[in-house]
C-alpha cells in the first residue's frame, strides 16, 4: 500500500528519473602466460543482446516499478 502511494503520489519536491539495471553476458576465453604465471584475456564475445530490465526505479527512490506503473508516477511527477 505505502508502494503503491509513492508510485501514485510522488513527492514533487524531488527530482525524478526513471532507471533500470540489466546486465549482457559476455564469454571470456583466457590463455596461460607461463612467463607470468597467469591467465591472460585472450578474447570476449557477446551472447545475448541489451534488454529493459522488468522492474523500474525512480531516481526519488521508490523501487520496483513496472513499465505502466513507472509511467504513473512520473507523469503525476509532471516530469
Amino acid at each position: 500500500m505505502q508502494a503503491e502511494h509513492a508510485i501514485e503520489n510522488p513527492d514533487l519536491d524531488e527530482g525524478h528519473r526513471i532507471e533500470g539495471v540489466t546486465q549482457v553476458n559476455y564469454r571470456i576465453a583466457f590463455e596461460y602466460d607461463p612467463a607470468a604465471d597467469a591467465l591472460e584475456r585472450a578474447e570476449t564475445e557477446q551472447v545475448d543482446e541489451l534488454a529493459d530490465p522488468e522492474l523500474l526505479s525512480c531516481s526519488c527512490g521508490v523501487r520496483g516499478m513496472t513499465r505502466a506503473e513507472a509511467l504513473s508516477h512520473i507523469e503525476a511527477a509532471g516530469e
